[in-house]
């Protein structure tokens, strides 16, 4: 179990997932929050004035070790897709190790996001996480692997279609292809409870599931149902479904490693010919609770809007 003195870094400390990680562990452990740009920083500092706030370029080992130094655990939230993911997570492990035989070293937990079915090869994303899980496996470092499913609220953006008169799903991916959503509240709860627990939850590889299997278009149609609206459906070709999906991830496709326009392609291409299948029963076994619906995701999204404060934490 931990405890209020420790030390938890969490990486990535301005995305979708980390959003919903820190409210749950602040004010119960000291936090370093890393980002890589100063805007970041800035954000998550005014939003988070007890936490240190860092930025770093993970792809720099001494960085790495600068920001794993006196922590007790660590979440690292590798940058998708990105040309150096494999190397950034390798980098990470190392430094953990170095500071893990440091004398009077604290550090106790290597929690590490990749994905589910790293098996999958040829989704090059998915493949650069299982290089990542071989290595942390083979460290010797204490950990756990928490592998989550597409994430529902990217996918379905109801607290947009919510305020719109003719809700538009813009698809890259195709209505019949299937998938496996995790909501961003489940995946917060559980990563929070893995790192508050801690020694329970050592060699563990958890699979984060909350809806699904199910179609894009299926679930559209139960989104569509518990709003009250017809969403409509605009479907881009590979090429185009990339570029908009690059924009989301770089903030623009024109400067984009060609082979990481190459990669989303083909991982489009697959999740439109295959898509993700995953069970959501050990999500469920974590949180102590089924996991999140459909239309309970809807009603929170209606019953609970998000303040400004925490839509600007979500964009940073």
């Amino acid at each position: 179990m931990i405890s209020p003195s420790d030390l938890v870094v969490i990486i990535a400390a301005g995305g979708h997932q980390a959003t919903y990680i820190i409210p749950n562990l602040y004010g119960k452990v000291r936090l370093r929050l890393v980002v890589r740009t100063g805007k970041s920083a800035q954000t998550l500092a005014t939003r988070w004035p007890e936490a240190e706030v860092v930025t770093a370029d993970l792809q720099v080992p001494k960085d790495c070790e600068r920001v794993l130094d006196g922590a007790s655990t660590v979440y690292h939230i590798g940058p998708s897709i990105h040309p150096h993911e494999k190397e950034i997570g390798l980098y990470m492990i190392t430094a953990a190790k170095r500071i893990s035989r440091k004398p009077g070293s604290v550090f106790k937990h290597f929690v590490c996001a990749t994905v589910v079915d790293t098996q999958l090869r040829k989704m090059y994303n998915h493949d650069d996480k299982r290089y990542i899980e071989e290595a942390l496996i083979m460290s010797d470092l204490d950990y756990t692997i928490m592998k989550p499913g597409d994430f529902f609220d990217m996918a379905f953006p109801v607290s947009v279609w919510l305020q719109m008169e003719k809700p538009v799903r813009h698809a890259v991916t195709a209505q019949q292809a299937r998938s496996s959503f995790v909501v961003l509240r489940d995946l917060g709860e559980a990563v929070s409870k893995v790192i508050l627990e801690r020694e329970p939850h050592y060699q563990a590889q958890y699979p984060l599931v909350s809806i699904g299997p199910i179609t894009y278009g299926e679930a559209t149609l139960e989104v569509g149902k518990a709003i009250g609206k017809e969403i409509a459906i605009q479907e881009y070709s590979i090429e185009e479904g990339a570029g908009v999906v690059l924009d989301s991830i770089f903030g623009s496709r024109e400067n984009v490693d060609p082979d990481t326009r190459d990669k989303m392609e083909i991982m489009i291409y697959f999740y439109r010919r295959r898509g993700i299948m995953e069970n959501k029963n050990v999500l469920g076994w974590l949180l102590g609770r089924e996991p999140t619906s459909i239309q309970e995701y809807v009603r929170q999204e209606r019953d609970q809007p998000k303040d400004e404060s925490f839509k600007a934490a979500f964009k940073a």
